[in-house]
C-alpha cells in the first residue's frame, strides 16, 4: 500500500522504545533496549549497502537530532494523559531519549528519504531540505 513504510515503520518502533525506556518510570525493560539496538543496528545495514556515509559513534549532545524538545515533551504530556507514570526528572528522560535517538536518526531520516517514505511524524516528516546532499554523497560513495 503507498501509505505504507517499512521505514517509518521501523522509526515509530524504535521511537517507542525509546521513549518508553527514556521516560516512563517502570523497571527496565531488557526486551525495549534490545528491539532498539537491533533496530538500529539493522537500519545502519541497510545504509552501509547504499555506502551512505554517517557517524558511526555519535554522541549526543555534540551530535543534534532531528526531534525537537517540544516534540519529545508533548510526547511525554500525551504518554501522562494516557496514563503512564513518567519520570519526574524530564532533563534526565530527554538525555537518555536523545542518546538512544541519536544512534537512529541520521539514518532513519536517508533511508525515508531514499524510499520516498510517506508522511509520517519524526521520520519522512523532516530532512528533506537536504535530498539533493544526501543523495550526491550517496552516488560519491558509489563510485568508489
Amino acid at each position: 500500500m503507498p501509505e505504507q513504510s517499512w521505514v517509518t515503520a521501523a522509526g515509530t518502533i524504535m521511537d517507542a522504545g525509546a521513549l518508553m525506556t527514556a521516560a516512563v518510570d517502570l523497571p527496565p525493560d531488557p526486551a525495549a533496549q534490545l528491539c532498539l539496538r537491533a533496530g538500529y543496528t539493522a537500519l545502519r545495514r541497510i545504509a552501509d549497502f547504499f555506502y551512505y556515509d554517517y557517524d558511526r559513534d555519535p554522541l549526543w549532545p555534540d551530535v543534534p537530532i532531528c526531534i525537537m524538545r517540544e516534540e519529545f515533551d508533548s510526547a511525554c504530556e500525551a504518554l501522562e494523559a494516557a496514563g503512564l507514570p513518567l519520570r519526574q526528572d524530564r532533563e534526565a528522560a530527554w538525555a537518555a531519549f536523545a542518546g538512544w535517538r541519536v544512534n537512529y536518526d541520521e539514518v532513519l531520516l536517508f533511508l525515508a528519504d531514499i524510499t520516498e517514505a510517506p508522511w509520517a511524524p519524526w521520520s519522512s516528516d523532516r530532512g528533506r531540505t537536504d535530498r539533493s546532499e544526501r543523495r550526491i554523497r550517496l552516488l560519491r560513495r558509489r563510485r568508489r
